[in-house]
């Protein structure tokens, strides 16, 4: 049975845990579905909430476990909530103009923000970030692996080559991080939040 029979009897949270596992998997077939199909809009945000809901839990107990201040996890664990989906909705337009700007890729917003919604699942591993000693590495692990997952959905969305590709991740990447570590920076200095990352 082909993925769109099975797709059609699901819905809801059954359809997105399969298509986080395909997201996963790298199954290039997926990504290009996501990328024509609309109806994926809200799960692929669904995906991006949930992650970085569970990122700034596991940051708001990483500064409580560092014995932080309250106030610091408190402010940790909104700045990345807010910051997370924010730098989600940066990356998508970075990438569908850095992509078809400079390096010959074709899609648009929507299909970019579908593809890489899906592509930010593995980042769930940061809550395992809070376990001392290791936990650093699940965490590392979660988004190097979305590092690769965001290469499949860029190359799927924008219709690019393998270097191209690269080179959109790259430079828009990059971007977010400097944007992410300078509000970062700022809100730490005034005791509000703790690191981006």
């Amino acid at each position: 049975m082909s993925f769109n029979a099975n797709k059609a009897g699901r819905t809801g949270a059954n359809r997105i845990i399969d298509g986080v596992i395909r997201a996963i998997k790298l199954d290039k077939t997926f990504y290009a579905e996501v990328e024509h199909d609309v109806s994926y809009q809200q799960d692929a945000l669904t995906i991006v909430i949930v992650v970085s809901i569970i990122g700034a839990i596991g940051a708001f107990l990483g500064v409580l476990i560092g014995r932080g201040s309250f106030l610091g996890a408190i402010g940790t664990l909104i700045w990345q909530a807010v910051w997370g989906v924010a730098a989600f909705y940066l990356l998508t337009y970075l990438i569908q103009w850095v992509g078809t700007r400079f390096f010959k890729g074709q899609g648009d917003v929507g299909e970019v923000q579908r593809c890489l919604g899906f592509a930010y699942a593995p980042r769930i591993l940061g809550i395992l970030a809070i376990i001392p000693c290791i936990g650093w590495l699940a965490a590392l692990a979660g988004w190097l692996w979305s590092m690769v997952t965001s290469y499949v959905a860029v190359k799927e969305a924008l219709d690019q080559d393998d270097t191209n590709a690269v080179l959109t991740i790259v430079v828009s990447f990059v971007a977010v991080i400097v944007v992410g570590a300078i509000i970062s920076a700022i809100l730490a200095l005034i005791g509000i939040a703790g690191s981006v990352i």
